[in-house]
């Protein structure tokens, strides 16, 4: 649920940047202390967001337990909910809303 509210904080942070060429959105791992930045152009954003059940995380911010990496580049990663995580993500993805 954690990852949920930081990608809805990070869909707002899209409406208003479409004109920067980076954006820093909001690192969606479980950590609810974490507040640390992810530097993503709005396209890469895009295309994280392409699929409800898919979040942006620093490297390391993952966890291993209940999270699958799909895709990872030198300044985020891309990651996926496993189990009944993947329930959850998909259920309050504010696009499906």
């Amino acid at each position: 649920m954690n990852e949920s509210l930081f990608r809805e904080v990070n869909e707002r942070i899209e409406d208003i940047s479409v004109h920067a060429a980076f954006t820093q959105f909001i690192c969606e791992c479980r950590d609810q202390t974490c507040d640390e930045r992810v530097s993503m152009t709005i396209q890469e954003y895009e295309h994280v967001r392409a699929e409800p059940n898919r979040f942006v995380v620093l490297p390391g911010h993952n966890a291993s337990d209940v999270d699958e990496v799909v895709e990872e580049t030198d300044r985020y990663l891309v990651i996926r909910k496993t189990g009944s995580g993947e329930q959850v993500a998909e259920h309050m993805d504010p696009r499906s809303r």
